[in-house]
């Protein structure tokens, strides 16, 4: 299921990216920045809520590859599934964590997206 992309920051292993897509600004963003990782060749965009499905193809490939999780908010749904299914990512950020408020208002998405790309660029 998961396309083959090696990661710069994690070495020769096929790299996943999980975001949120939460119904706020920080979900949105977990999800764009998901988006951008994979255009630049970070990691693969990959299906967070096939994991919560506990589709076992997803789950599979979930074990199989190093994992970036975004979750928008410290509520953590992206981390819960994770433990839900056994599974630890092995980087992990909350959008939160970069000055970002959480609002159900969609109007800086880009300057959003953009302040924490940077963010999450610079710690890999």
């Amino acid at each position: 299921m998961a396309k083959e992309k090696e990661n710069v920051c994690c070495g020769g292993m096929n790299t996943l990216v999980l975001a949120c897509s939460g119904a706020s600004n920080v979900g949105q963003v977990s999800n764009s920045v998901m988006v951008e990782l994979d255009k630049k060749g970070i990691g693969s965009g990959y299906c967070l809520a096939g994991l919560g499905a506990d589709l076992s193809g997803f789950i599979e490939s979930t074990k199989a590859a190093r994992t970036l999780l975004i979750d928008g908010c410290p509520i953590g749904c992206g981390k819960k599934i994770f433990e839900k299914n056994g599974l630890e990512p092995t980087k992990y950020f909350v959008i939160t964590e970069f000055d970002i408020e959480k609002k159900h208002a969609f109007d800086k998405l880009v300057e959003e997206t953009n302040q924490a790309m940077d963010c999450i660029v610079a710690s890999l």
